[in-house]
């Protein structure tokens, strides 16, 4: 159990969805569809399909139900993660019944969500670690440090945004493991801070990135 790591895992789950979202966006499917060019979207759908294919056996440790509807509604036995991506369900496959893989929250019950799955607070005699309020002195000190580079969400990424966000997720990794091992020697403070200026140099690059598509999507959206 040292060994798993359950949060890497999901970012690569994501980051494999966002790239499927980023081929179906720009293989020009609709455009396809308008051009009644029946190859193109044959090839598109298939490849689309066994991504989710491969993708049901990805998120199953994380969500073994939403695995299984996928699975259901794919027509499709269980499967193991590949090492490429692979054809699996072939042309002229019958899928099952397409249904919702989740379901909207009733506003009425988020309450009752937050109280069952919140968890037990360890009781503490110090200060609320979230409460709102910063003393004045960590205030000051906060206020000497660099706000960090905020990190945008524009919608649809493009291949430069994943690109950079998953320099991003590995960068910060390198980051905490230098923290963790770190035996507080000139050599590794200059070795993480070394780390963190690289980091923030990424997610700079990473914001521009994102402001970029921002514009393209926008522009887009306006010749459209």
């Amino acid at each position: 159990m040292d060994a798993v790591k359950l949060r890497s895992g999901l970012h690569i789950v994501m980051h494999i969805s966002a790239r499927g979202n980023l081929y179906l966006q720009s293989s020009g499917l609709n455009k396809a569809l308008k051009a009644e060019n029946p190859k193109r979207c044959a090839q598109v759908v298939v490849r689309a399909v066994n991504l989710i294919y491969i993708l049901s056996a990805l998120v199953y440790p994380f969500m073994p139900s939403t695995s299984e509807s996928v699975l259901t509604q794919l027509n499709a036995p269980a499967r193991a993660v590949p090492e490429v991506l692979s054809i699996d369900i072939l042309p002229g496959h019958q899928i099952g019944t397409p249904d919702h893989l989740f379901k909207k929250i009733d506003e009425k019950m988020v309450e009752v969500y937050k109280e069952k799955f919140a968890g037990n607070k360890p009781a503490s005699n110090g200060p609320d670690p979230d409460a709102t309020h910063v003393a004045p002195a960590a205030a000051k000190k906060k206020a000497k440090g660099k706000a960090p580079v905020p990190l945008e969400d524009t919608g649809p990424k493009t291949a430069e945004v994943l690109e950079w966000e998953e320099k991003v997720r590995v960068q910060g990794d390198v980051v905490r493991e230098l923290k963790a091992g770190s035996t507080k020697s000139a050599e590794d403070q200059a070795a993480i801070t070394k780390a963190v200026d690289e980091l923030k140099k990424l997610k700079a690059e990473l914001v521009s990135y994102q402001r970029k598509a921002k514009a393209e999507a926008e522009a887009a959206a306006v010749a459209n």
